[in-house]
């Protein structure tokens, strides 16, 4: 039953897909922008219809009834797209029957990849259980759909969720987190299609199917597609597609060309603040291609109208559109001087980097001593493969788009942050440029040279399936239903066991007062709640929490009934809440020892915690 249900979830991505892509096929045909690979034409298909459904779903969050605004919303892209199914499935049609008539080798790695795709959606089956997933891209929404669109101070990393969030809300407004893992799974899914097309126009279809496997294989990517339920592939996605789109420019010398690459670099923004980033790389490379200032008008017009929206919303509920990075210049006064250092040394931001590193970051190989771990790992095939881009780089348009965007995003990335990871969206780029370049090797007669290089590829390629399997298995068990839901999520969320033990205690309560907690992985809690660590809880000041007194305020204020323990309070703001306790105006209503993991869950290594609910004394 549960294998039947999560093939059935597969299949309504499939569907959203070919809606999203016949939506997309319309505006393309009704701007006359011609594309005349059929893969290029429904990546960027794809990629606008997807764009145009995230528009559309922003004011949605507005309504009182957001799921039947969800539903009406697919509605429209359905009936708008509906006179481009037959051109869709007829150009799909004509892929399949090129690829059966490929050669015997090319059809294996098609296989491979479609083997390698199936594990991953099987896997963004299971249960929720990234951190970061647990924390705010999933919480966020789900908070949205249950409490309305509102700004949530005690959850600020909210403030961070962008246009491609959306997705994740309208998949939990149909009901199921299965639904939106599915959707950021589709970006994943579209991310490796763009690395192969852009691939395709340097190289044989061998070498572009590598650059897709090993986009795949990288183990950031298959812990993006799988199980890390954030939206950073769709960024991937809309990047390569949005390369792809605006490399026509010069041929293209009509101007709705210029708007809509500027709506896919508005895209890439929408998604991420360090899609500001990629994007402004975009618009340079556009500049280079179109040398025309009224284009570039109007395709910073076209970027604006694509991503704005959550800076937007940011800008009305703060007047910081990049809250809370700019908040320190702009209201000074207003500054939560604890989060925002969180903030900063959790993104890498606040640290220092020197020109090597940022040089590192250029070819992928700069790796944050804060943060190790394989959701880092970029893989060395770019470093090692570089020197070969010699041998491909040529004065044409599709370099001239894609050099600047890889090396200004890089370069801005590694100047701003620490975090490796944060290069996803280039990576596409970088290995279809780079495996281009392997490929002249036997070319040119440098035969030792390519069979290092093929040798090192299937290494890498024969490494990352095997992690993928180890990283993975444990999810499919639990999609295919050998595991069961909560066994799952006890064997492999941090705090799961926290989380229940709350929902067991306060589940039935049903008075409307909130809890206050301090774990971070909170999206299972089925309870009021306000999470209220002052590292990345804004409303928890720990300058303006100081006495007994400002904590009792504080619960008034936000209604606030009790107050969970585990096992200690955070050092900033534990004082006064220990004071109020030895005055009983903190009563321990219920405790008990629960299992849970000890520093990362990769490790594996478990251990016994506390936790104590206290009720807040009227």
């Amino acid at each position: 039953m549960a294998l039947a249900a999560s093939l059935a979830v597969l299949l309504a991505v499939v569907v959203f897909a070919v809606m999203a892509t016949a939506l997309g096929h319309r505006l393309l045909r009704l701007c006359s922008t011609g594309i005349i690979s059929d893969v290029e034409h429904l990546l960027c298909s794809a990629a606008f219809g997807v764009i145009g459904i995230e528009i559309l779903l922003f004011p949605v969050q507005f309504l009182s009834r957001i799921r039947l605004g969800v539903g009406i919303v697919l509605g429209i892209a359905l009936l708008l797209g509906a006179s481009e199914f037959v051109s869709v499935l007829t150009k799909v049609s004509r892929l399949v029957r090129e690829a059966w008539g490929s050669s015997r080798f090319e059809k294996f790695l098609i296989a491979f990849t479609g083997l390698i795709l199936l594990i991953e959606g099987l896997a963004a089956m299971g249960p929720v259980t990234g951190s970061d997933a647990l924390h705010y891209h999933f919480t966020a929404p789900q908070l949205v759909l249950q409490s309305g669109f509102h700004p949530d101070f005690f959850l600020s990393h909210s403030f961070f969720t962008g246009q491609s969030h959306l997705l994740i809300l309208a998949g939990l407004a149909l009901g199921s987190s299965q639904v939106a893992m599915g959707l950021l799974y589709l970006g994943g899914v579209l991310a490796a299609g763009a690395a192969y097309s852009l691939a395709r126009r340097w190289t044989e279809p061998r070498w572009a199917w590598s650059a897709a496997l090993v986009f795949l294989l990288t183990p950031v990517v298959f812990w993006q597609i799988s199980s890390a339920g954030a939206p950073d592939l769709w960024m991937a996605f809309f990047t390569t597609a949005g390369v792809l789109f605006l490399s026509q420019s010069a041929e293209s010398p009509r101007l709705a060309h210029a708007v809509l690459s500027g709506v896919v670099a508005g895209a890439v923004a929408g998604t991420k603040y360090t899609g500001c980033i990629v994007a402004a790389s975009m618009l340079a490379a556009y500049l280079w291609q179109a040398r025309s200032a009224f284009k570039v008008f109007l395709f910073f017009l076209g970027s604006v109208c694509a991503g704005i929206w959550p800076y937007a919303r940011n800008l009305a509920w703060t007047g910081d559109p990049m809250f809370p990075f700019l908040t320190r210049w702009l209201f000074p006064g207003r500054v939560n001087a604890y989060t925002l250092a969180s903030y900063l040394a959790d993104t890498g931001a606040g640290g220092h980097r020197s020109v090597w590193r940022i040089i590192g970051f250029l070819f992928f190989a700069g790796i944050d001593p804060l943060h190790p771990g394989f959701w880092q790992f970029l893989g060395p095939l770019v470093l090692a493969f570089a020197p070969m881009l010699v041998l491909v780089v040529r004065n044409d348009s599709t370099w001239r788009a894609v050099l600047p965007v890889w090396i200004l995003s890089t370069i801005g990335i590694g100047a701003t942050s620490g975090m490796t990871r944060f290069l996803l969206p280039v990576l596409p780029l970088a290995l279809a440029a780079v495996l281009a370049g392997a490929a002249q090797l036997q070319t040119v007669g440098w035969r030792w040279a390519h069979y290092i290089s093929i040798a090192s590829l299937c290494g890498f390629l024969l490494l990352g399936a095997s992690g993928l399997l180890v990283y993975d298995r444990s999810a499919i068990s639990a999609a295919v239903g050998l595991t069961t839901r909560d066994e799952y999520l006890s064997q492999h969320v941090q705090e799961y066991e926290k989380v229940r033990f709350i929902n067991d205690v306060l589940g039935g309560a049903g008075d409307g007062g909130k809890a206050l907690v301090f774990l971070r992985h909170v999206y299972y809690l089925r309870v009021p709640f306000l999470y209220g660590d002052p590292s990345a809880a804004w409303a928890v000041d720990p300058s303006k929490l100081q006495t007994p007194e400002d904590w009792q305020t504080l619960f008034r204020a936000q209604d606030i009934r009790w107050v969970v323990r585990s096992p200690k309070y955070p050092p900033m703001i534990a004082a006064p809440l220990e004071e109020l306790e030895k005055r009983g105006e903190l009563v321990p209503m219920a405790r008990t020892d629960v299992s849970d993991f000890q520093g990362l869950r990769i490790a594996g290594q478990r251990q016994e915690v506390s936790i104590v609910i206290l009720q807040v004394k009227e």
